[in-house]
């Protein structure tokens, strides 16, 4: 919470568990809510 991430940095890296899944939950909040994250990630080409 309370991070500030800039464009390029890494937010995440694919590990290895007993799970044969890998998953990722990705969430951006703005004041506390959970806002819709498309508008902050590019367009998809």
């Amino acid at each position: 919470e309370d991070q500030v991430v800039k464009r390029g940095q890494k937010i995440a890296e694919m590990g290895n568990t007993d799970t044969d899944q890998v998953k990722l939950h990705f969430e951006i909040r703005r004041q506390g809510k959970p806002v819709d994250p498309t508008r902050y990630l590019p367009a998809t080409r």
